[in-house]
C-alpha cells in the first residue's frame, strides 16, 4: 500500500535489497519459509495439476484448531481426523474458486487492497488506520502482510465469483406475487395438545425392562476417572513481590529505561499525492501539484480536494488523513516538511520517490519525558520484575532437579519456600486452571506420575509460573451398579413410554375423526379439550411455533371438510391439528415493497443455490488427487 511504501522509503539501499530478497522468498514459498528454503515442500493434494503442500494444510489445520478451542470446544474432544478432512475439503474447493476465478480473469486490484486494509475497523485505532495494529492483528493469526493481503484478494475474488452468480438468480413478478400470498396465508387451526408428563402414571416400567436398559447402555453409567493433585507452583510475580525496594537502584534502574516510557513528538498528517508512473512524468506531476497547491492556497478545502484529486486510494476517502504517526514512519523528504510546519498549515509540493506530496498538520502530540515520580508505579513493578528474573530462573531450575530427586513435594516446597497445595479430586475436563494446561492433563494421568508414583516433570503453565504435581489420590472410571441408577432409568423408560402412548393418542383421535366421530365427542373421551385460533398466520405470536409449523404442513382442506394430523413435539407431547379453512392474501391487498422483499430474498436464496451447485460441479469435473500425508 501507499502507506507502507512511504514508510519503506525511509530505509537505506541495502535494507531494501535485503527486504526484496526476503518479500520475493515469502512470495514463491510462504510463510515460513525463510527457515526452510532449501527444504522439499511435500504435497497432500493436487487439484488439476496445482499442488497444496503439506505446510499450508498444517497451517490450515493449527489455526482450526485454535478456532474451535476459542469456541471452548476442550482439546482432547477434537475429532483430529475429522478436523483435517474438513480442512483439506475446504483448501481443495478454494483452490478450485481460485482457479476458476483465474478462467474467468477475475482481477481485484493492489488500490483496492490498499482501502480495504485502510478501512477496516481492527486495524483502526480512534478511527484511524494504525500500522502497528495492523501489524500485531495479522501476525497474532499467524499472517504476515503479504500473507495476508494474498488471503483478502483471493477473499475479494471469491466475493465476485459468488456476487454474479447469485446476481444472475431472479423471480418473475408474479411468482414474487404468488408467493407473497401464500406466505400471508390465513388458517382457522384447532389444536390438541396431549400432555406426556400427564400419562406417567398410566405407563409400567417392568425390572425386566429397567434391567435391558441398563445392559444396553452401560457406557451412560460409567464414571469419570479422577485424581486428587498435590502441587506446588512457582511465581515469579510472587518474588517480585517480596523484594525490598532500594531507592537508589531503582533510580539507576529508570535512567537506563527512560526511554521506555518518553514519548516523541507525533503528528497526525493529511496529504494529497499525485503519483508519478508509467503515464505520469515527473514533469507532469509537478504541475499537477503544483496547480492543486494554488488552489488550496486560494482557499479551496483541502479534504475535498484529497477526495477529488489524492492518488493515495488509502488515504483519499478520509480527506487524505494519515493519522498520528511517529517519526521514521515516512519518507525522509516527506517527515521534514511535515515536521517543519505549524499547525494547520499547508505544504508546498514534496517531492519523494513515488511522486508530489501537498501536506497539511492537522494535530500535534508533544513528546513527553516523565520523571521517575510520573510513572514509579510501572517502573517500580518492571525494576521488581527484572532484578528477580535470575532468582526465578535459579529457583526453576532447583525445582526440577528437586522434583526428579524427591519421593514426595515435601522437599520441594521446603526448599523454595512455597506451599504444597491440592486440587480436590478432578476430571480431565474438570473447570480448574491446572487441568486447562494439556501437560498437565497428560502428566496427571501418565503411568510415571498416576501408576508409579513419582512427581511430574517441572511445568510451564506460562513463562512466569511454573508447578510440579503429584496424584494424592486417584479414583479409576467405574461402571456405577444397577441398584444405583435403577430410578433414573425407571423415570427414563417412563418418559419414553408416556411420549410413545402420547403420540398413539394423537393418532388414535385423528382416526376416529377420520372414521366419522365428532371432534369434540373424542375430546372428551379422553379428558382433553381443543383449542381454537381462528385466522392464523404463520407469525402468529400467541401459538406455539410448532403447532403452526404443522398446521401449515397440512394441505388445503377440501370444500366443507377439515384436514388433519398428527405429530410429536420437541418436548414428547402429542399433537392433533385440524384446519377448516384456509385463505391466500389477495394480490391486489399485497404491499409493494412487501413484494419486492420477498423477490429479492428469494432471489438471493436461488443464487445461493446456484453457486453451491457451482461449486459441486467443480468438485465433480476436477483432476484432484490426495496423499496419506494428509491425514498422518
Amino acid at each position: 500500500m501507499l502507506i507502507q511504501k512511504m514508510r519503506d522509503g525511509s530505509e537505506g539501499i541495502l535494507a531494501k535489497v535485503i527486504i526484496g530478497l526476503i518479500i520475493i522468498v515469502f512470495g514463491l514459498f510462504g510463510f515460513g519459509s525463510i527457515t526452510t528454503f532449501l527444504a522439499p515442500v511435500p504435497k497432500v493434494a493436487t487439484v488439476n495439476g496445482a499442488e497444496i503442500g503439506q505446510g499450508e494444510m498444517e497451517f490450515a489445520v493449527e489455526r482450526n484448531r485454535r478456532l474451535l478451542m476459542a469456541r471452548g470446544v476442550p482439546l482432547d474432544q477434537i475429532d483430529e481426523d475429522e478436523l483435517r478432512a474438513n480442512v483439506l475439503e475446504g483448501l481443495i474447493s478454494r483452490e478450485l474458486l481460485s482457479q476458476a476465478a483465474d478462467s474467468l480473469n477475475l482481477h481485484y486490484s493492489d488500490a483496492a487492497i490498499d482501502a480495504d486494509i485502510v478501512q477496516t475497523e481492527m486495524f483502526q485505532l480512534d478511527g484511524v488506520f494504525n500500522p502497528d495494529q495492523f501489524q500485531n492483528v495479522i501476525r497474532g493469526a499467524g499472517y504476515t502482510p503479504l500473507s495476508y493481503r494474498d488471503e483478502l484478494r483471493t477473499d475479494k475474488l471469491f466475493d465476485q465469483l459468488l456476487t454474479g452468480i447469485r446476481g444472475s438468480a431472479f423471480l418473475t413478478e408474479d411468482e414474487s406475487k404468488r408467493y407473497s400470498s401464500l406466505l400471508s396465508q390465513s388458517r382457522d387451526i384447532a389444536y390438541i395438545e396431549i400432555s406426556a408428563n400427564d400419562l406417567i402414571d398410566e405407563v409400567v416400567v417392568e425390572d425386566e425392562d429397567i434391567q435391558d436398559y441398563y445392559e444396553a447402555n452401560l457406557s451412560d453409567f460409567v464414571t469419570d476417572e479422577t485424581v486428587n493433585l498435590q502441587f506446588v507452583e512457582l511465581r515469579h510475580a510472587d518474588l517480585a513481590a517480596e523484594l525490598e525496594i532500594d531507592e537508589e537502584a531503582l533510580a539507576l534502574y529508570f535512567s537506563g529505561v527512560r526511554g521506555d516510557y518518553s514519548t516523541d513528538e507525533t503528528r497526525r498528517v493529511a496529504h494529497i499525492l499525485i503519483e508519478v508512473s508509467e503515464e505520469v512524468s515527473i514533469e507532469d506531476a509537478s504541475e499537477k501539484a503544483a496547480a492543486v497547491y494554488d488552489r488550496i492556497k486560494q482557499g479551496e478545502d483541502f479534504s475535498a480536494l484529497a477526495r477529488e484529486l489524492s492518488d493515495d486510494t488509502g488515504s483519499s476517502e478520509a480527506g487524505g488523513d494519515l493519522g498520528f504517526n511517529p517519526q521514521g514512519t515516512f519518507f525522509p523528504e516527506f517527515e521534514a516538511a511535515a515536521y517543519d510546519l505549524p499547525l494547520n498549515q499547508v505544504s508546498e509540493p514534496v517531492q519523494t520517490e513515488i511522486g508530489f506530496h501537498i501536506i497539511k498538520v492537522l494535530g500535534i502530540e508533544e513528546g513527553v519525558q516523565p520523571e521517575l515520580a510520573d510513572v514509579r508505579a510501572e517502573v517500580e513493578q518492571a525494576y521488581r520484575l527484572s532484578a528477580t528474573e535470575e532468582d526465578f530462573v535459579s529457583l526453576s531450575s532447583r525445582l526440577a532437579e528437586l522434583l526428579f530427586e524427591s519421593l514426595d513435594l515435601q522437599a520441594s516446597a521446603s526448599e523454595i519456600g512455597v506451599e504444597i497445595q491440592t486440587t480436590g479430586h478432578l476430571t480431565r475436563e474438570a473447570n480448574h486452571f491446572l487441568m486447562g494446561n494439556r501437560q498437565v492433563a497428560e502428566a496427571a494421568f501418565s503411568s510415571d506420575v498416576l501408576l508409579d508414583g513419582n512427581n511430574s516433570d517441572l511445568i510451564e503453565l506460562a513463562e512466569d509460573h511454573h508447578v510440579g504435581i503429584r496424584v494424592l489420590e486417584h479414583n479409576p472410571s467405574e461402571t456405577r451398579p444397577l441398584a444405583e441408577v435403577t430410578e433414573d432409568i425407571r423415570y427414563i423408560l417412563q418418559r419414553q413410554k408416556a411420549t410413545e402412548l402420547a403420540e398413539t393418542r394423537a393418532r388414535d383421535i385423528v382416526e376416529a375423526i377420520r372414521g366419522g366421530s365428532l371432534a369434540q365427542f373424542v375430546a372428551d373421551e379422553y379428558g382433553l379439550s381443543w383449542s381454537l385460533v381462528p385466522g392464523a398466520t404463520r407469525f402468529t405470536r400467541e401459538v406455539n411455533p410448532q403447532v403452526l409449523s404443522e398446521a401449515f404442513k397440512l394441505p388445503r382442506p377440501a370444500e366443507s371438510k377439515e384436514s388433519l394430523g398428527a405429530a410429536t413435539m420437541q418436548n414428547g407431547d402429542g399433537l392433533v391439528v385440524r384446519v377448516s379453512r384456509v385463505e391466500n392474501k389477495p394480490l391486489a391487498d399485497l404491499l409493494e415493497a412487501e413484494v419486492a422483499g420477498l423477490r429479492q430474498n428469494m432471489a438471493s436464496q436461488m443464487g445461493l443455490a446456484d453457486f453451491q451447485e457451482f461449486e459441486r460441479s467443480l468438485n465433480e469435473t476436477a483432476d484432484i488427487s490426495t496423499t496419506t500425508a494428509s491425514i498422518d
